[in-house]
């Protein structure tokens, strides 16, 4: 019998104990399931928050208050069927526990406990010209992505075809460089850096126009160092492709120029 009386005390602990995780948007609305068998008819919902059970929302005798706690004044509303609480225009202070207490015409009890989690949206991605200089033929173009959250990825897409020289993430994954190069200047190209984590997505949408009247600011040292490397590197490419393609005629002609200048005698 005590044994009995021991596992019914342990199996209301575990009903009352129950957690649920619940996540909602901030400045959205977000709903706590009271957990109620669909088929009760409830005389009591308590809706609580803190160990102390601080009251948010009740229902009792036929009476609902939800203007019990100043911080959830106008923020509440409370489904006395279901049992339901729907919580308004959530804010970070909102993140926490939350318990619900039910009875109903029959006198059964159920208590559930939800944890409500907080989520801030995914912010648009910041989009800075480095450099956007126009070229015969073309336009060089040089734009970092950056973004304000954690955990994202970052990635680029355009509009128009282009040589693409540089397209990489930074290691810690804040921000994201593309330097290319455009075959027109007449056309304006959109280019799009999309943030993405989970499910969600943002992106911002940019059309740079090289050749201005306003020249753009000059990028800082490090882009400037980086510049002067691609640079470096293209015109070191473009040499050893020269060489390797022409060097017959360049030994050819550097035979020519020897045996004029120092004739054999």
């Amino acid at each position: 019998m005590k044994l009995q009386i021991l596992l019914t005390l342990l199996i209301q602990v575990a009903v009352i104990e129950s957690l649920r995780e619940v996540s909602g948007y901030l400045g959205d609305n977000v709903t706590l399931s009271s957990g109620a068998n669909p088929s009760w008819k409830l005389s009591s919902i308590e809706w609580s928050i803190f160990p102390n059970n601080t009251w948010i929302a009740t229902y009792r005798n036929g009476n609902k208050n939800i203007e019990r706690v100043d911080r959830y004044k106008g923020r509440v509303s409370l489904n006395t069927s279901s049992g339901d609480l729907m919580i308004h225009n959530l804010n970070k202070e909102d993140a926490m526990e939350y318990t619900v207490d039910l009875i109903n015409t029959q006198k059964q009890n159920k208590g559930t406990k939800t944890k409500l989690i907080v989520i801030q949206r995914l912010q648009k991605p910041t989009i800075q010209t480095l450099n956007c200089a126009s070229v015969k033929g073309g336009s060089f173009l040089w734009l970092r992505c950056s973004s304000k959250d954690t955990g994202v990825n970052l990635s680029w897409e355009h509009t128009f075809p282009s040589l693409t020289l540089f397209n990489m993430t930074s290691p810690d994954g804040n921000s994201a460089d593309f330097i290319g190069f455009l075959n027109t200047t007449q056309n304006r190209v959109k280019f799009t850096c999309t943030s993405s984590r989970t499910m969600e997505k943002n992106s911002r949408v940019v059309t740079p126009k090289c050749g201005d009247d306003k020249p753009p600011s000059p990028p800082p040292p490090r882009e400037r160092n980086v510049l002067f490397f691609f640079t470096g590197f293209l015109v070191g490419a473009l040499l050893i492709v020269i060489i390797f393609f022409f060097k017959e005629q360049i030994r050819a002609a550097w035979g020519h120029l020897q045996g004029k200048l120092f004739p054999s005698k």
